[in-house]
């Protein structure tokens, strides 16, 4: 169901035999009376359910319809004459179930509309069966005005999450962890348990949440740090293996990665003090059939705000925009398929520069996004730009609310959007000043998958040190004084998955 307003040529052709056109035309028109009763289903956004709250088609409204009709076929002015017994009297509400998707991305007020469709809130209202599917972990409602940030940029999802738990025997202050801490994991693996209830039954009492566990997209190897980072370690891969597939994206990493050369670094080897697993997980072993590559690239981060006019993301960084589209050249020239890659990155600015590159060279169905284009939405090969690379503006970045730095849930969207190939290009020395993707370069350093430029403090001694630093599968990124600078992060995917021999 459309607005009479949403133009049919932007709607897939496969979708327009399951509308409802006026005849003769291409708009849209509301479906007749008569017809609802036929419909199984009915498919729309939240916004386009206001169509149904203004013609009065909602359990509210049907329930208020059929107890007038009951009453006036059971009054004495009825030229049926009927008594109750001879009533059937069907109270079932017209929409039994109401299904939300991507849920945790829409505002409160969005979601609202819907349910004041299915929800009838007087007494004699039947209950229906709602399900917000989404997840909170990933993109937040855009709330661009600085007063509403706090209230319109959490959706109804993620504040139902986190209110206080009571009906669970109570333990917990919500549903996704303590509330100071809103975007943030666990330091301590051992209360997890306490904190997350998405599977708990306590006395019997039913689950209010599910959390899917299983992926079925993407490669193990790309979930090792989003596990860590965001899901309390509980991710399992359950993606078939398919050894001539993956035979094949490795050796387009291969090409992808005789491009430049692996960064000369070594890791300092931890004192006795140590613990075994931090021992095990500190030397460099290369992961041939992980297929990630970083490539680093020490360009400048430019504005193209008062060339074009355009808003707070039009950075641009032409090196690595280059760099983006020689990987893209050398993935097709090798027998990828354009429509299969995806480039990405946080600034629409970049966006267009790249677009405007792979354009020149006729590479019109690589698909080109910003992080926000490809939530939900899965690419065969991504290759993420990260675009900033002066840490100056990385205040200003989570004070907009733009970029990867400092943003835990645009980071998660474009660390889990590849199933075959995930390239990241980036500035090493900015994305080390952020606590979570420093431990994911120190991810790519001890597993080999770190090529081109390396770290400024890697000058001198060419090592990295591990000393004092202990191995944890969750980390705490809430701007502690630790911060986890002093920890390696190390999942529970990576310890199962990862060759230590050559």
């Amino acid at each position: 169901m459309y607005d009479s307003t949403r133009p049919s040529n932007t709607v897939p052709s496969y979708i327009l035999p399951f509308t409802c056109q006026i005849p003769g035309s291409d708009r849209f028109t509301f479906p007749l009376p008569h017809v609802w009763g036929g419909f199984k289903a009915v498919i729309c956004t939240c916004m386009d359910a206001h169509l149904l709250f203004r013609a009065q088609v909602t359990n509210n409204a049907i329930r208020c319809k059929q107890q007038c009709f009951r009453t006036f076929l059971l009054s004495e002015n009825s030229p049926l004459g009927l008594t109750f017994g001879q009533l059937t009297v069907n109270d079932d509400p017209f929409f039994t179930h109401l299904f939300v998707d991507e849920a945790a991305q829409a505002t409160e007020p969005e979601i609202l509309i819907p349910m004041s469709c299915v929800i009838d809130p007087h007494l004699l209202g039947r209950k229906v069966e709602m399900a917000l599917i989404g997840d909170p972990r990933q993109l937040s409602p855009r709330a661009f005005a600085p007063q509403v940030a706090d209230s319109l940029g959490r959706s109804f999802m993620e504040r139902l999450l986190r209110r206080p738990v009571t009906c669970m025997g109570g333990g917990e202050e919500s549903l996704l962890g303590p509330t100071d801490q809103p975007d943030s994991l666990l330091h301590d693996a051992s209360s997890i348990t306490d904190l997350i209830r998405y599977y708990a039954s306590v006395d019997g009492q039913e689950q209010l949440t599910v959390f899917l566990t299983e992926n079925y997209r993407a490669h193990p190897s790309f979930l090792m740090m989003p596990s860590s980072f965001y899901y309390f370690d509980r991710l399992k891969s359950a993606k078939k293996p398919d050894p001539d597939a993956l035979a094949f994206w490795c050796v387009m990493l291969r090409k992808v990665e005789a491009m430049t050369s692996r960064v000369d670094v070594s890791i300092e080897s931890p004192d006795g003090r140590t613990s075994p697993m931090t021992d095990m997980f500190s030397r460099i072993k290369r992961q041939t059939t992980w297929p990630i590559h970083f490539r680093g690239v020490k360009g400048a981060d430019t504005s193209d705000a008062l060339e074009h006019f355009s808003g707070t993301d039009s950075w641009k960084n032409i090196m690595e925009a280059h760099t983006t589209v020689q990987i893209i050249s050398t993935l097709i020239e090798n027998g990828v398929e354009p429509k299969r890659i995806g480039a990405m990155s946080p600034f629409r600015g970049q966006v267009v520069t790249i677009r405007k590159m792979l354009r020149h060279k006729y590479f019109h169905d690589v698909n080109v996004g910003t992080i926000e284009n490809y939530q939900a939405v899965e690419q065969d090969v991504i290759i993420l730009s990260l675009t900033r690379s002066s840490s100056d503006f990385m205040e200003h970045d989570v004070e907009k609310r733009i970029g990867v730095f400092g943003q835990p849930k645009q980071a998660n969207v474009a660390m889990t959007r590849a199933e075959c190939l995930f390239v990241v290009v980036g500035h090493p020395d900015t994305m080390w000043k952020d606590p979570c993707w420093r431990q994911w370069l120190r991810f790519c350093c001890r597993n080999g998958l770190w090529y081109g430029e390396g770290l400024e403090q890697w000058k001198e001694t060419r090592t990295i040190s591990l000393k004092d630093m202990k191995c944890v599968p969750v980390i705490n990124f809430t701007g502690s004084a630790d911060d986890g600078n002093n920890s390696l992060v190390v999942s529970t995917l990576e310890k199962i998955h990862r060759r230590h021999q050559d």
